[in-house]
């Protein structure tokens, strides 16, 4: 579609980030792709996968334990700075 992503991981949600969680975690029943892959496939197509600075505190979690898919690591600020951007659209859930 052309558009630039980033998908930022908050709260809970960077344990997926966390090498090996998310490949053994599957989207639905049919267990074809794990959420991992689903995750190499968005960075494949240029998304840019972000975790929360505070979220990796809160949960322990060191750089050196994250898949290499990674781009960075951004907090609450950047976040919100995209969210009130009106050249981006921020989608949450």
């Amino acid at each position: 579609m052309d558009v630039e992503v980033e998908i930022h991981f908050s709260s809970r949600s960077v344990l997926l980030l966390v090498d090996g969680v998310a490949a053994k975690l599957y989207a639905g029943i049919d267990r074809e792709m794990s959420v991992y892959e689903h995750m190499q496939q968005a960075a494949r197509f240029g998304a840019k996968l972000y975790a929360c600075s505070d979220a990796l505190v809160a949960n322990d979690i060191e750089r050196e334990m994250l898949v290499p898919e990674l781009a960075g690591i951004a907090g609450a600020a950047a976040f919100m700075g995209r969210a009130l951007d009106p050249e981006w659209t921020t989608l949450v859930f």
